[in-house]
């Protein structure tokens, strides 16, 4: 069976055979080399529930991220897909990441924050600068402010999201 033709088929709305995806890598990691190729697939389908099942896949094995780190980097500076930015983002704090490349995460995310209009895309932005800023404290005051911003101004979801986070600051 082919994972990224499991992974095809119906509409954006749907999640697909994802689920059954994440079983069968989730029992063979093997095949994850497999499922991150569904990253830059032609079909935007494969490539939204390809991040979806990293997402749920690496939720138990966060380490089978780590030979992929540098893709998983260079997605995040090419994806222009919403469902796989907010995949994405859910992704990066599960990674261990030298400060420079931590400090150019941020600047993605942070330019994500400013010009997405999917409020999903933020929400999970705003929570990995924050889980980031956890592991890399000379974030932490940006994120702060930023935060207190989108407290202010960021839709209900957003706002939600800010107010959840600052209480854990």
């Amino acid at each position: 069976m082919d994972i990224r033709e499991l992974l095809n088929g119906g509409d954006l709305r749907s999640i697909g055979h994802v689920d059954e995806v994440v079983e069968v890598v989730g029992n063979n990691p093997d095949r994850f080399d497999e499922l991150m190729s569904g990253l830059t697939d032609a079909r935007p389908v494969v490539r939204m529930r390809s991040a979806d099942a990293l997402e749920k896949v690496t939720r138990r094995h966060p380490e089978l991220l780590r030979p992929h780190q540098a893709t998983l980097c260079q997605q995040l500076h090419l994806a222009t897909q919403q469902e796989v930015r907010w995949h994405l983002a859910q992704l990066m704090p599960r990674l261990t990441w030298a400060e420079e490349e931590a400090t150019e995460i941020v600047r993605v995310l942070t330019g994500w924050i400013d010009t997405e209009t999917s409020n999903i895309v933020i929400v999970n932005a705003l929570q990995a600068l924050f889980d980031l800023s956890m592991i890399h404290p000379r974030f932490r005051d940006d994120v702060i402010t930023l935060l207190k911003e989108k407290l202010e101004s960021g839709s209900p979801a957003v706002k939600s999201r800010s107010k959840k986070l600052l209480r854990n600051v």
